[in-house]
């Protein structure tokens, strides 16, 4: 029978991670928001390769629709859902001074109710065997600095749930994060930019979205591995900056 995992967001290392599953021989679902076009051409992508893939849209905002999206892919693929990447985020500017309840209350949507609402109605299928859910967290959780203020509260909160769902629903699931540094520029940083800045962490290497793939796919087939976080950050953590990496041109 085919291995189902539900990879959320499938745009940049979302895209990455999905393929390299289907690599891996699990069958993927790929959910979208309103990227459509995007997420079939991922799906195209694994199908060439001859793997299984299939497109799934929902709005992470609406948190009635996000509680009924395991049911429905279990539907779409006709099998239970075992493995769960929860990749969609949004990523917002502000800060200490500028953020706003509105702010907070999209981020926190997308960012951390629907991943908590995914590993909930994951849980819940009936006769099924072991699932593993993998979140997506930021490096910056270790050492936070003052940009991208709701962004990473929202974050800290999937840290916690991260946790504290690991102790509540072994062992019929396992529950770890992924923290990675900077794979990829950050949405409209300059490619000049993120080039400069790349590899300037402790190790000399910059962190490639293989990296965080890798790391990713190793938990959620690691049987013996519940409630932990990888940072996949080449160190950066331990070079603490008070502004965000885009902020840095050289």
């Amino acid at each position: 029978m085919s291995r189902w995992v539900l990879v959320t967001g499938v745009r940049r290392l979302g895209a990455e991670i999905a393929k390299e599953a289907a690599a891996r021989g699990w069958s993927v679902l790929l959910h979208y928001s309103n990227g459509a076009a995007d997420a079939e051409q991922v799906a195209a992508d694994i199908r060439a390769r001859g793997g299984e893939a299939k497109t799934v849209q929902c709005d992470f905002e609406n948190a009635a629709a996000v509680s009924g999206l395991i049911s429905q892919c279990a539907k779409l693929a006709d099998a239970p859902i075992l493995g769960l990447v929860n990749c969609a985020a949004i990523f917002k500017h502000d800060d200490a001074a500028t953020f706003t309840p509105e702010a907070l209350s999209q981020h926190f949507a997308v960012n951390a109710t629907a991943p908590m609402l995914l590993t909930q109605a994951l849980a819940a299928q009936s006769d099924a065997p072991q699932r593993s859910v993998v979140n997506l967290l930021d490096y910056k959780l270790a050492t936070p600095y003052q940009d991208h203020f709701s962004y990473t509260i929202s974050k800290f909160a999937l840290a916690g749930a991260t946790e504290m769902f690991a102790r509540a629903l072994a062992p019929q699931v396992r529950v770890n994060a992924v923290a990675p540094a900077y794979a990829l520029p950050s949405p409209g940083q300059p490619q000049l930019s993120f080039e400069q800045q790349h590899d300037k962490t402790p190790l000399g290497y910059g962190v490639t979205p293989n990296d965080v793939v890798a790391s990713v796919l190793y938990l959620l087939d690691a049987p013996a591995v519940t409630g932990q976080v990888i940072y996949v950050d080449a160190g950066l953590r331990f070079s603490p900056r008070d502004r965000d990496f885009a902020f840095f041109a050289s």
